[in-house]
């Protein structure tokens, strides 16, 4: 990730690190590739190990650690629950959010375009074309996401 993004989520950290779930290590995000039989991208594996999971900007990120003030459930329960309700084509999907309506926020699998399948209207939204630039987005308050 660029620097600029990193010292923005870090001046984030620093004032409420309770919004964080804490970083992770290598082996817990091995384990988790592995349990979804998955290749993660570089940019969220280096946020999952900075920060694990938390409050960006205007976005809740998904991880493996839940963050005190925030709800942050495991990214891998919730990707395994909306692989099996989300339509054909998306056995590969990884959840980083879900808004508040209860729409999936993520990738699918080797695709790393950040989308919204919204299950009220149909189809999907591309937000983002990798996950540094939906954190960019969430930091400046681009997404137009209720969480």
């Amino acid at each position: 990730m660029k620097v600029a993004l990193i010292n923005a989520i870090d001046a984030e950290y620093e004032m409420c690190p309770a919004a964080f779930g804490g970083s992770l290590n290598i082996e817990e995000v091995t384990q988790a590739e592995d349990e979804l039989n998955i290749k993660l991208p570089e940019d969220f594996i280096e946020f999952l190990l900075r920060y694990g999971s938390g409050a960006v900007g205007e976005a809740i990120i998904l991880g493996l650690k839940e963050a005190e003030f925030v709800a942050t459930p495991s990214f891998i329960e919730k990707s395994k629950h909306f692989r099996e309700v989300l339509p054909k084509g998306y056995e590969n999907f990884i959840t980083i959010g879900i808004d508040g309506a209860g729409n999936p926020i993520g990738f699918n699998s080797p695709n790393t375009e950040i989308i919204t399948i919204d299950f009220n209207l149909g189809g999907k939204e591309v937000i983002a074309k990798t996950f540094e630039e939906y954190l960019e987005k969430a930091i400046r308050e681009e997404l137009n996401i209720q969480f």
